[in-house]
This record gives C-alpha cells, structure tokens and sequence, in this order.
C-alpha cells in the first residue's frame, strides 16, 4: 500500500474512532490486505457482549465529559475493543457500569447489575481487560493510570458491599451462585431473540463511537434502547448556535464501505420549544432501528464545570458546514 493510501486509510478509520493521526496510521499499516478498517466481531459472543456493553455506558452515563460517554477513543479488532477513556472520572463512571454486581432488592428478589459473568482477566499499566467466563471475549479499557484503575475498583466494591450487595467479579474465574442462577434462568436481556437479532447495531455504533465527534457535534450525548434491543434511541443535545449535521452523521453511518446496514426511513426538522429533531435509520431487513433525537438546550454552566464545558466548545466549533438531508415528504422520523 502506498503512503498515500495508507495516509487515506488512515483519516477513514480515525474518523469512525476518533483515533489520533499516529494511532490511526499504527492501526491501518497493521491490517492484513483487503481486511476492513472496521471489522466486525469475528465471535458471536463478542459481539453479544459488546452490545451489552453499550447499553450499559447508556445506562451509565450521568456527567459531562469533554467526549460523548467519557470515551476518548476506540481500537477495534475481530476479536477484542480498545476503550480509551479520558479521565479518571469517566473511568469511575464506566467501571461501575461494567463490572458485574449483586444488588439486594426490597422486593426480596435480588439483581445482577453489569455485565454478568465478566472478570478482569489481566491488568496493564494503564488499563484492564474483561472477559465473559467460558467464552472468547475482550473488552479492553485503557487511559488512566494504574492507580486510578485500582482506586476505581476499589471504590466501586465498597459501595457495593456497604449497601448490602456483592461485588461479584472479586470471586475470581468461577461464577458466583447469584451470577449462575441469573444465567440459567435466562434473566441477562442478550438471551431475548429480539436482542440477539439486533445485537449488531450497538456493537457497531461502538466500534464507530468516534462518529459522535469527529463528524457529529453535540455537547452531551444520552440514549437508551427499547422493545428490546430492536430500537436504539440517542439524543444528542447542541448548543444554540452550533450546526446539527445530521446529513453528515447519517452520510457517516450509511457508508456502503465503512458505516452499518442501515438506509435513511425519515426525519423531523427542529423545532425549539416545540418539537425535536428525529432522524430514524432502519437495516433493510428491519431487525434493528436508529432513532437519532436532536435537541438545543444552553447548560447553566457553574464553576466547577466551566473548564470541561470551555472543552466541550473547544471541540464542537472545530467542525463548521452543515449539509441538508434529502426531502422526505410525510417521513417524519418517529417510526
């Protein structure tokens, strides 16, 4: 491959991971020929839990951070994912999240919160790697310190066990009772048809999270999933006197070479203190929905936050240009 090809290459794949130029051009020059810049999980099961990963860093997500959900960047591979998270905060948010816990219930009924069954299977000087047991599994989180990584834990436990709950990824390489009741009696969402038939949208937009900032730019990013896991729901909230981009994120994720399965169904123009924006993205065997929700909102900005939302502007105004999408007359994105 050419230099100047690599170099092409190379933007492609830092635009969909948000990658800087030096880590893009390391990861495109390691490609085997004609393998893509954005593969796919090469194991069913990786992809299964890297759509549970996604749901849970929706479910997670409860600060601001200068990139949506804290995560800098992303590496993916066949067989595993990079998370590069930016801070020592988003790491706290991300952990707690991810790692599998007993949390006690009123009702009587205890729930497992997290990823179930998952285990720190090796740690590095900036990160850790988790694993589901049993299976040929990688997530990869890596960015703070090894400190940071060890105080996150172990704050995480203690909060745990001081409400009476188990920090179940302690017990080591074996399942705990909990953990295996909860297994066995098909309680985790991924076990559900539905999921599992539309498991490759969130793994995607993990593997693309770059998108959200390099081609989008909202300040915050929110979402969740409905009629389990069939629709995945983001909202991303701008500031007032920053473009959408909606055209160039759905150009983005609609790539036949690089973005997912998916083909522009409708959209509804925003409306300030009215109505918000839609964009709805269907796969064309309607397994799996995108619904892109766009919102304005000026956020009271208090001392404690201003150097992350200074951040936050710095990187929104870096991108200018908005394109129109295409007339769909009668299509208003709501489904």
């Amino acid at each position: 491959m050419s230099a100047t090809q690599t170099s092409s290459r190379a933007r492609t794949y830092a635009l969909y991971t948000g990658a800087p130029r030096q880590a893009a051009c390391d990861a495109v020059t390691a490609l085997q020929p004609g393998a893509p810049l954005i593969p796919a999980p090469a194991q069913q099961a990786q992809l299964l839990l890297e759509s549970e990963v996604f749901y849970w860093i929706l479910n997670s997500q409860r600060h601001f951070f200068e990139y949506p959900f804290g995560i800098r960047y992303v590496q993916p591979t066949p067989h595993s994912i990079k998370l590069h998270l930016e801070s020592d905060e988003s790491l706290d948010s991300l952990m707690g999240g991810l790692l599998p816990s007993r949390a006690p219930m009123r009702t009587g009924r205890d729930e497992i919160y997290g990823l179930n069954g998952v285990r720190i299977c090796a740690r590095t000087d900036r990160g850790i790697e988790l694993r589901r047991l049993g299976q040929p599994t990688s997530i990869q989180l890596t960015g703070p310190s090894r400190r940071a990584f060890q105080k996150a834990e172990a704050a995480l436990a203690r909060q745990i066990q001081s409400n009476g709950g188990e920090a179940c990824w302690l017990v080591g390489d074996t399942w705990t009772p909990y953990e295996k009741q909860w297994d066995d009696e098909r309680q985790p969402i991924a076990y559900e048809s539905t999921w599992r038939d539309a498991a490759w949208l969130p793994s995607g937009l993990l593997r693309r999270l770059g998108l959200l900032h390099t081609v989008a730019v909202p300040q915050v990013v929110t979402g969740h999933e409905a009629r389990l896991g069939e629709w995945w729901i983001l909202h991303l909230e701008h500031d007032s006197d920053t473009g959408l981009r909606r055209a160039e994120l759905v150009q983005a994720l609609t790539d036949p070479h690089h973005g997912l399965p998916l083909e522009l169904c409708g959209h509804r123009d925003l409306t300030p203190g009215e109505s918000l924006g839609l964009v709805l993205l269907k796969s064309p065997d309607r397994t799996a929905a995108l619904q892109l929700r766009y919102g304005r909102i000026d956020y009271p900005i208090k001392e404690n936050r201003a150097q992350m939302f200074a951040a936050i502007r710095q990187r929104t105004s870096a991108l200018t240009g908005e394109a129109s999408l295409p007339p769909m007359p009668g299509c208003s994105g709501t489904g």
